[in-house]
């Protein structure tokens, strides 16, 4: 099973495509366009979907029952033809991020003008205020929520302390604009998202002042 948040659409050929028996992704990630409202998929062999999908549901049920509204089809739907052109942009704003932090002398993985796997672009800033003041940027630079400040804090399934900057209209639709890093070294913070590239553009432009 391949977990395949932020995998999906940036490459030609899916996990199913090359071996894998399932998997799993998040519809306010990728596949939903920066619109689908909720949800997530499973996807893969049939005899292992079907087994996920009566796990999920109930035994005998499978797939042709489920908890998603009717009316909420058309946004998914919708969502999933925006993926691709959403997907795009956040690559661009990856490739933006590496370039403009590694001219300022931080480490960034994936690096520079390299292929893209996901939409996760890792930069680590090397303490923690610095790791807090980019995340402050990202906050101040959303269009929703920017005038709240990010507060770090223990959240399960971190062992560390972390933070999270995501002012989006979706709550918890981090493919819309966001970043998020664990209060420990290297201070690395992880950007995913953005609807636009130029979105990264503006983010930057706060993240220099604070840097």
């Amino acid at each position: 099973m391949v977990d395949n948040c932020y995998g999906e659409f940036t490459e030609s050929i899916e996990p199913p495509m090359v071996g894998a028996d399932l998997i799993a992704g998040s519809f306010i990630k990728n596949p939903g366009g920066t619109i689908a409202p909720c949800g997530g998929y499973v996807a893969g062999r049939k005899k292992w979907v079907a087994a996920a999908a009566a796990r999920l549901s109930a035994p005998g049920l499978g797939v042709d029952c489920g908890s998603t509204p009717g009316d909420i089809m058309r946004i998914f739907f919708q969502g999933l033809f925006l993926a691709p052109q959403m997907v795009g942009e956040a690559i661009k704003g990856s490739f933006l991020i590496a370039e403009v932090m590694a001219g300022q002398g931080y480490k960034v993985q994936p690096g520079c003008r390299v292929p893209r796997h996901d939409v996760v672009q890792a930069v680590e800033l090397g303490t923690r205020e610095r790791l807090l003041a980019f995340c402050e940027a990202v906050q101040k630079s959303s269009p929703v929520s920017s005038f709240t400040k990010p507060i770090a804090g223990a959240t399960p399934g971190y062992a560390s302390e972390v933070i999270f900057a995501d002012g989006t209209f979706i709550d918890g639709s981090t493919s819309e604009l966001s970043c998020d890093g664990p209060l420990r070294e290297p201070y690395a913070v992880y950007c995913q998202g953005g609807s636009h590239w130029t979105q990264w553009g503006l983010v930057l432009g706060e993240v220099l002042k604070f840097l």
